[in-house]
């Protein structure tokens, strides 16, 4: 077995439908299977008598002929069992075959197989599948084939799907490239890589199969030398009256060998896809909080936005996973802060935890966040007030977010002026039609669009120009606070720069308070006042961008600042670091980055370090901040000018 197999098998029997209907399953093939040696009555023998009840020597009874019900709902398991197995491939290998060739070659052929395709799924199944059965005759395989020709449009279009998708992957233009054929292509990269879905539908064909079969076979057109539970169910609704029995038996065979196969597959579906394990569903309803007694109205000085000791876990079965692990930090009205580290480190959790957008496996487990002296979470929970949480009508309007792939954030088939236009009037609901094209122009114009592509889709727009589109949707509604999660992936580094002084540019003008998350040393020493450092789920290291860059008093921070390229003075060794397991580096005992540091000592290894305050907002969490603070570089703000230069 291979390892994802053997995952998704641990997957699906953690889950209890997935455990009780593989069970279930197994024990009807297994049944079924020895049912040669199990030493049961045959089921054609009529040497019993008629219409016995269940008992010990009968359990299941016997039928008007005198025959023994259980061995002919055992033996009549093979058959239902054959059925599903032979329908469900043969309708998955022609289906398979004929999608992925409609969804590769795509044109005249697409077109053709597609239309072939909505014919049979036009044509009623049942009534087609006794067309055949009467004009050739009723016996096993016919029945198998006529239920594989009428069922396998469903894996075309399935595959069909898959493929418009999987074509366009790096891999399959590389073995296109190194010389491979088509149909190798197809056989070998293409179908592997989409028949998941397919997988788990054959579940639901296998049941379809075994009803269709039991139909077939209780209208007379089955192969009446073998035993069916159809013909079983036929038999003995003739006869409820007087033993009810005969029709039960098989009836409920038939119901928990269709149900289980539905449960198997809806199951398998749930261990093969992560994310309707982790993030799936809608949104999950979280524990809430009233407002705190005796909250005064803000002052001029308020904090836009104070954060204390913000705890935020991720459930991955039964792992807990701490993301955000005691986090605190002040941002001023219209200032500016940075939030950098390495991918996992937490800072994207944190974004999402500050406006209350977390997937549904993750939880706040402690930690207040007050918005411009207003509590919006009180000890890990939202606060409710008037029936309303206050992050609901806070986001957008006061608080709002540039995702990190515009790609992924825009809807793909809504134009740009309408998805601007559903944000004002969801919050807006009186806004006319004119005033809200008149804000998305003013908007649009402020951020550097031409007004021309208002009704332009995202795919029809540069890459910079959907994430200046990202940027214009977050300030449509005027709001105090941006926080801005990687607003720079996968752009080249003109447009980032461009993007990056647009956003500059945009918090002078609308007096913005920021956060940018980056992984980016250069992008937060050009943008932000301030920059805070983390690792493993905690801030380490949180200063003004000056002084963070001139004198790092965190190994952790000098070490990122060691990695960003010098175009100018002498070659040199960029510093690196190991592989981090983010999780086993916040469940370590002493300090999390010990195991990385070139400094460590025991101590650091043994105790976890203080919060080391530094003066002028300069704080630490490391046991010698102290030493390293004493020892600063030779060009103490050079390290900024050397970050946009490496931007540059």
């Amino acid at each position: 077995m291979t390892p994802t197999a053997a995952k998704t098998l641990r997957a699906t029997v953690a889950s209890v439908p997935g455990a009780l209907s593989l069970a279930v399953f197994l024990v009807i093939c297994a049944t079924a299977l020895a049912a040669p040696i199990l030493g049961l009555p045959d089921p054609a023998d009529m040497a019993f008598a008629l219409y016995q009840p269940p008992s010990a020597e009968h359990w299941l009874g016997t039928d008007n002929f005198g025959r023994d019900i259980l061995s002919r709902v055992v033996w009549g398991a093979q058959v239902a069992l054959t059925v599903a197995v032979g329908a469900a491939l043969l309708s998955i290998l022609i289906g398979s075959a004929l999608g992925a060739i409609a969804g590769y070659f795509g044109g005249w052929v697409d077109g053709l197989l597609s239309r072939v395709f909505d014919i049979f799924l036009l044509i009623p199944t049942f009534f087609l599948i006794l067309l055949i059965v009467a004009l050739f005759g009723a016996s096993l395989p016919l029945t198998i084939v006529a239920i594989a020709l009428t069922t396998w449009p469903r894996s075309a279009r399935l595959m069909r799907s898959q493929v418009l998708t999987l074509k366009s992957r790096v891999y399959v233009q590389a073995a296109l490239a190194a010389g491979a054929p088509h149909w190798w292509v197809i056989v070998r990269h293409v179908i592997p890589n989409g028949i998941a879905p397919i997988i788990t539908d054959g579940t639901i064909l296998m049941g379809m199969a075994i009803l269709t079969e039991a139909g077939l076979s209780f209208l007379g057109l089955g192969d009446q030398n073998l035993v069916s539970w159809g013909s079983m169910i036929f038999e003995g609704q003739r006869h409820l009256r007087l033993a009810p029995w005969m029709s039960i038996a098989p009836g409920v065979a038939l119901l928990l060998l269709v149900a289980s196969l539905n449960l198997l597959g809806d199951s398998i579906n749930f261990a093969m896809n992560p994310q309707l394990r982790t993030r799936g569903g809608a949104p999950k309803r979280r524990a809430t909080t009233a407002p705190p007694a005796g909250e005064t109205a803000p002052a001029a000085d308020t904090p836009i936005l104070e954060v204390d000791d913000l705890r935020l876990v991720y459930h991955a079965g039964a792992r807990r996973i701490a993301a955000v692990d005691g986090v605190s930090f002040t941002l001023p009205r219209g200032g500016s802060l940075g939030i950098v580290g390495e991918s996992g480190c937490g800072k994207s959790s944190l974004g999402s935890a500050l406006l209350q957008t977390m997937p549904n496996n993750a939880e706040l487990t402690s930690g207040t966040i007050r918005f411009d002296g207003r509590a919006i979470v009180l000890g890990g929970k939202p606060v409710v007030e008037n029936g309303r949480s206050r992050i609901d009508a806070l986001r957008w309007t006061r608080m709002a977010t540039i995702f990190q792939s515009a790609m992924n954030a825009l809807n793909p088939v809504t134009t740009v002026r309408r998805q601007m236009m559903d944000a004002l009037r969801l919050h807006k609901p009186g806004i006319s039609r004119e005033e809200a094209t008149a804000r998305i122009a003013e908007v649009f114009a402020m951020i550097g669009i031409p007004a021309s592509r208002m009704n332009a889709y995202p795919h029809q727009l540069s890459g910079g120009m959907r994430q200046r589109a990202m940027i214009a949707l977050s300030l449509i509604l005027e709001p105090e606070l941006v926080i801005a999660d990687e607003p720079t992936t996968a752009l080249d580094m003109l447009i980032q720069d461009q993007i990056l002084g647009e956003i500059a540019d945009l918090r002078e003008r609308l007096n913005l308070s920021l956060i940018l998350v980056s992984h980016d040393m250069g992008a937060v020493a050009e943008s932000c006042d301030v920059v805070a450092v983390m690792y493993a789920g905690r801030i380490v290291e949180i200063a003004p961008t000056q002084r963070i860059f001139g004198n790092p008093a965190h190994p952790y921070t000098r070490t990122l600042i060691g990695a960003l390229p010098s175009l100018t003075g002498p070659l040199e060794e960029l510093e690196s670091l190991p592989a981090t397991d983010t999780a086993a580096a916040a469940a370590a005992t002493g300090c999390r980055f010990a195991h990385a540091c070139p400094a460590a000592t025991d101590l650091c290894r043994r105790a976890a370090p203080p919060a080391v305050p530094l003066g002028a907002g300069h704080v630490s969490e490391c046991h010698y901040a102290e030493d390293f603070a004493a020892e600063p570089s030779s060009e103490p703000h050079a390290a900024p000018a050397a970050a946009k230069e490496a931007r540059a």
